[in-house]
């Protein structure tokens, strides 16, 4: 792979990592369920269990579009967020010792 196509994708997992880490970024590196619901939840616990939920897909959405066509496709079989993160780490893990070379 070319210099140029390194760095783009470089930059590309770089907005990706910068956008994750606002909220989003605990959801990719643990990979656990939200808690159910209590018993007569109040509306705040609704609302927080709301969102804290679907962090689990605004994380998937936000790697899915920070990737190439290419990487999507092996990515899109995934069922968390931290197995597609893992996917996009392998996939670029030997871009390093390129750009090292």
């Amino acid at each position: 792979m070319c210099t140029s196509n390194v760095l783009y994708v470089s930059m590309l997992l770089v907005e990706v990592v910068v956008y994750l880490v606002h909220d989003l970024w605990d959801v990719v590196e643990t990979d656990r369920e939200s808690p159910p619901l209590r018993v007569n939840p109040t509306i705040a616990q609704i609302r927080q269990h709301s969102d804290d939920y679907a962090k689990k897909y605004k994380a998937m959405s936000c790697l899915q579009n920070g990737v190439s066509d290419v990487v999507f496709t092996r990515i899109m079989a995934c069922d968390t967020p931290k197995q597609a993160w893992e996917k996009v780490k392998e996939e670029f893990q030997g871009y390093n010792k390129t750009m090292q070379q």
